[in-house]
């Protein structure tokens, strides 16, 4: 960081040097939830053939039934942000959805499975509400989507490191065949998979309680914290700023998770990977080009601001959703293998990438005391649409439209067109709207990387 970016940083309550430690430790919270949530869909097989159920069933376990109270939950969840140490609610989140995930590896019935499941999604349901307000305090407005990009690098490092690590632990614990566990007893090797990424979760929880900290909120001097039916009204009041911000990233989050869910199913259906070839070639694709385009994405969008485009934000999220569209769109429908793989792996640069740039705009645009109920009624809208619709449409494709297996990835492709093709007729209009919001902000808080009087949209 810069000297004046070090002042500001400092006058936040806490070093520099702490806020990105504290944002290292985020970091590792997030990538655990990916882990948790990600890696059922390398279980598709198993999982079916044992509760015998169809590939829609099987969405449901993967999207819906976690997006169900991950979205709903969000909401209180928010308004304790508003008011409540959002360090202890951290901690309280992490514990809780590490429980439910060990809880999966225990359960033997789908309906239990489901339900455990939906446990998963109340625990995660904590962590981004209060993440984004804590570190809103944590650093000056001209340096957020770059902080809050860091963050979300839990995002391509989770779901990388469950297929990387899931595919062949899932490929060694299925060749040992039923696990006999200590206390537990015998288990199944799926069970056993869920068991083993829901036990770190435990000291994670443990390292959160040490090293993060609540900082001051830095309110207006005499606002007050406002109740859920006034936080409702103002974004509805708002609804040309909060448009393009809820739904241009819900559009392409939903393409997202669905292409999560399915992609593992399409390399071995259509390309004949194994689990761990599947797991290996999705794990390094996140991994290396998810970094490259989290880190990028807050990088262009600060870098936007700096040279007066108040519409950074929303600029990268339109560059972005292009990407998708090529990579997602035309990957699994190419009938030439290497530029088919090469266009799905880049699709990881582009694909949900940009959260931190969308959490860091809707951040600077809510005033303190609502930004708790507002991030979270925002990751209720997104994670319902997108989480709770995401797998669940690319298996009903495939189930009722293509009536073939084998089809997923013309499935995914027609998911992928008709989601960025909206992204891009919801952000357009509207980012004029954001832009002036966000120039107004920036002449209030002033330098450090202000936007000039004259600034662009």
């Amino acid at each position: 960081m810069t000297a004046e970016g070090e002042t500001a940083a400092g006058e936040r309550g806490f070093s520099p040097f702490y806020a990105w430690v504290v944002i290292g430790v985020l970091i590792l919270l997030y990538t655990s939830s990916f882990i948790d949530r990600q890696i059922v869909g390398l279980m598709v097989k198993p999982i079916r053939e044992d509760l015998q159920i169809s590939d829609t069933a099987f969405s449901l376990l993967s999207g819906f039934s976690f997006a169900l109270l991950y979205s709903i939950a969000g909401v209180p969840v928010g308004y304790a942000v508003d008011r409540w140490s959002r360090s202890k609610l951290i901690a309280i989140g992490v514990f809780f959805w590490s429980l439910m995930t060990f809880a999966c590896g225990l359960v033997n019935t789908y309906w239990r499975l489901f339900a455990a499941r939906v446990g998963v999604g109340i625990g995660e349901a904590v962590l981004s509400p209060a993440s984004y307000s804590l570190v809103s305090d944590l650093f000056p407005p001209q340096r957020l989507a770059r902080a809050l990009s860091v963050y979300t690098l839990g995002v391509p490092l989770g779901s990388g490191l469950a297929l990387l690590i899931g595919g062949p632990l899932v490929e060694a614990i299925s060749a040992m065949g039923s696990v006999q566990i200590p206390f537990i007893g015998e288990v199944r090797p799926w069970q056993a998979v869920f068991l083993a990424v829901g036990a770190p979760g435990f000291l994670l929880t443990l390292l959160s309680v040490l090293v993060v900290r609540e900082p001051p909120r830095h309110a207006v001097p005499g606002e007050d914290t406002p109740g859920f039916a006034a936080v409702v009204g103002y974004i509805f009041a708002n609804a040309r700023i909060y448009v393009p911000i809820f739904f241009g990233l819900t559009l392409v989050a939903l393409i997202w998770y669905g292409a999560a869910a399915w992609y593992p199913a399409y390399l071995q259906r259509v390309h004949g990977f194994s689990v761990s070839e599947a797991g290996l070639f999705l794990g390094f694709s996140a991994l290396v080009f998810g970094i490259i385009g989290t880190v990028s994405g807050g990088l262009i969008a600060d870098r936007f601001l700096a040279r007066g485009y108040a519409d950074g934000h929303c600029r990268v999220g339109m560059l972005f959703s292009l990407g998708v569209l090529v990579c997602s769109g035309l990957g699994p429908i190419i009938p030439i293998k290497w530029l088919s793989l090469t266009l799905i792996s880049l699709n990881a640069l582009f694909a949900f990438t940009w959260i931190g740039v969308n959490a860091a705009v809707l951040q600077i645009v809510t005033p303190n005391r609502m930004r708790g109920q507002v991030s979270a009624i925002y990751l209720f809208v997104a994670n319902a649409i997108s989480l709770g619709l995401g797998a669940t449409t690319v298996a009903l494709a495939t189930d009722y439209i293509f009536k073939d297996d084998n089809m997923v990835g013309a499935s995914i492709y027609l998911v992928s067109f008709v989601t960025v093709i909206l992204t891009i007729l919801v952000m357009q209009p509207g980012r004029k709207h954001v832009a002036e919001v966000v120039r107004q902000h920036m002449s209030v808080t002033g330098p450090p990387g202000a936007l000039p009087p004259g600034a662009r949209s």
